[in-house]
């Protein structure tokens, strides 16, 4: 058996190896998906990837996409862990803290301190025994049914967001003080992140005031067996500005309403106004248990308070393997 590093070409057997792993229609890793994820497309750089192979076969695979992360005053660079696959007839025989290890070792080299991510129930227990991980945030889901979303209503300040330009820079310039820990979100990254991926469809909206971009949020639609859902993906706008808020949410709800969603839904974690913003519209919230975790991979001057979750913005967005 040897444990490697991914090399180019490896991506048909590592696309195989997640079809026999998880069988499930939910965020296939296509080809395009995969060069997106895990390639320079990325603007934040190439993905850490390393296998396992035995006889010509990959049987074990993990992965560290890097993301820009604002810390206090300062941007590092940090990490989603995804993609821990490993083939069923080799579970349990410890290849992912094998491939862990390598990984690690890469992000620290790489300066990569700071590394989080959304294990289902089973495997978050194997990340905080085995992987190191620690617990961060457990998140509940806010769902609107389709009685309580209304009628769409004409809003002139809205505007449909055909690129992320230098306004939402600015956006980001503004408002970034507000938020101790949050991903970076400027053009670069909201354009690769929204836009640019090949496989899914978001509807990005900013809300202006005069030519004042003062906010943005980003949806989706999709539809799980005869039930067509909303998602309020990405929602940002300085922390305490209830006006924007208000309106990047109802603006939300008025083109759930325009495209006849039976229910829309969001989860998120940092702003207790957006919360407050929710719950007056008639989201009622609902006890999800979706488990962020986070992983310290070096020494960094603010991992204590990285760990205290009450500095982090986080939302949906943030994690590329939310459809």
């Amino acid at each position: 058996m040897q444990i490697r590093p991914y090399n180019p070409g490896d991506e048909e057997a590592i696309l195989a190896l997640d079809a026999r792993v998880l069988p499930s229609v939910w965020n296939r890793r296509t080809m395009d998906n995969w060069h997106w994820k895990f390639t320079e497309k990325n603007p934040s750089g190439h993905s850490i990837i390393w296998i396992a192979e035995f006889e010509s076969r990959i049987i074990a695979h993990f992965a560290a996409v890097p993301y820009r992360l604002k810390i206090f005053d300062e941007e590092v660079e940090a990490s989603h862990s995804i993609g821990a696959l490993v083939d069923e007839e080799y579970q349990n025989r410890g290849l992912l803290k094998l491939l862990g290890d390598k990984i690690w070792k890469g992000l620290a080299e790489r300066g990569i301190f700071f590394t989080w991510g959304f294990p289902n129930e089973r495997a978050s227990r194997f990340h905080k025994a085995i992987l190191g991980y620690e617990d961060l945030i457990n998140f509940d889901v806010w769902k609107i049914e389709k009685s309580d979303i209304g009628t769409a209503k004409s809003n002139p300040a809205w505007r449909a967001i055909d690129v992320f330009d230098a306004d939402f820079d600015r956006l980001w310039e503004e408002c970034s003080g507000d938020y101790d820990i949050a991903v970076v979100r400027n053009r670069t990254y909201l354009n690769w992140r929204y836009l640019q991926r090949p496989d899914w469809q978001y509807f990005p909206f900013g809300l202006y005031e005069k030519k004042a971009l003062k906010g943005y949020v980003v949806l989706k639609i999709y539809r799980q067996d005869r039930i067509k859902r909303g998602h309020i993906v990405d929602i940002f706008s300085h922390r305490e500005d209830r006006d924007s808020l208000n309106l990047l949410v109802a603006g939300s709800l008025d083109f759930f309403s325009e495209q006849d969603v039976d229910e829309a839904t969001v989860w998120i974690w940092g702003n207790s106004l957006i919360e407050n913003l929710l719950a007056e519209k008639a989201f009622v919230k609902i006890p999800a248990d979706i488990p962020l975790l986070l992983r310290i991979n070096g020494k960094h001057p603010c991992q204590d308070q990285i760990r205290d979750n009450s500095h982090w913005y986080f939302t949906m967005g943030d994690s590329t393997e939310i459809f």
